[in-house]
């Protein structure tokens, strides 16, 4: 009898050793996936707050299930605040310079890529998101410049640039290696205001050779009305930002735009979608739909 309730023992510890390791290697697993993480980037003189709002709503809207901050100091040293979970579902990295008013290239692409490299010391990344509102897009193109082919690094797939432009007379200084490779398999949609004071709608078109033709895919978006800084507080924006970073649309009302007998957006689309114009602009099609000028090119 004794010995039979030794080995029930046995049994039992063996057992649950067994589950035990078991739910310590899932954990393992899920904590080594590799991941695709976006990381905001803030403009001049701003900080994290300024990114808040569109990271809350990519969560609200199942887009992605952790937010992270990411603090540089003066002296570039990064300290992380939190930690990405196992299970993390496209991570979301608020990044916070603290020398938020430095026009300096490299010292922006060095920013960033020691973020990079924090964050990817965490976790393994599969590949990166990147956007940028104003002097935030200083970071993510000299960063994509100087680093984005580097195989040590997680590939950049998607660029946003938010009332961006390049300095004047100082472009080559920020994308001077851009403007003979790309990054492979980078797409890029570049969105800016009417109602932007501070970057002059031209400025920011000035950005489109860099990336028509050459990109996997370039979208160009122009939003009526907003300010420089509305752009990174709007619903619209947002739900643009949603359907090109994770292919979510907002449910919206059926439409069908008819070019050449053709339908683009068969069945239900983003609440963008509702009412259309075609105009032919050089190589871009020029879309008007529900207050936005969307127009792209997939290559």
């Amino acid at each position: 009898m004794k010995n039979g309730v030794r080995w029930l023992i046995v049994m039992l510890v063996l057992t649950l050793t067994g589950l035990a390791s078991g739910v310590a290697h899932h954990r393992r697993v899920q904590a080594a996936r590799p991941l695709t993480v976006t990381f905001f980037i803030h403009g001049y003189g701003s900080s994290w707050h300024a990114e808040h709002q569109m990271a809350k709503y990519l969560v609200g809207h199942g887009a992605s299930n952790q937010i992270i901050r990411a603090n540089v100091a003066q002296d570039g040293t990064v300290t992380l605040h939190g930690k990405i979970r196992a299970g993390a579902h496209n991570p979301l990295v608020e990044v916070n310079y603290a020398d938020n008013k430095n026009p300096d290239p490299t010292a922006a692409a060095t920013r960033l890529h020691r973020v990079i490299q924090a964050v990817n010391r965490q976790a393994d990344l599969k590949q990166i998101n990147l956007v940028g509102h104003s002097m935030g897009n200083l970071s993510t193109l000299a960063y994509l410049d100087r680093y984005g082919e580097m195989p040590a690094l997680p590939p950049v797939k998607h660029l946003v640039i938010l009332a961006g432009g390049l300095l004047p007379g100082r472009e080559d200084e920020v994308v001077g290696h851009l403007r003979q490779r790309l990054p492979r398999g980078l797409k890029v949609l570049n969105l800016y205001s009417t109602g932007d004071q501070r970057i002059p709608n031209a400025r920011s078109r000035q950005l489109n050779p860099l990336f028509a033709n050459r990109a996997a895919t370039f979208q160009e978006v122009q939003v009526k009305g907003l300010s420089h800084s509305q752009i990174h507080e709007s619903k619209q924006v947002d739900r643009l930002l949603l359907q090109f970073l994770f292919q979510i649309n907002k449910q919206a009302p059926r439409t069908r735009l008819q070019v050449q007998g053709a339908s683009l957006f068969p069945g239900k689309c983003g609440s963008l979608v509702e009412q259309f114009t075609l105009h032919a602009v050089g190589f871009l099609g020029l879309v008007q739909a529900d207050g936005v000028d969307f127009s792209g090119r997939a290559m």
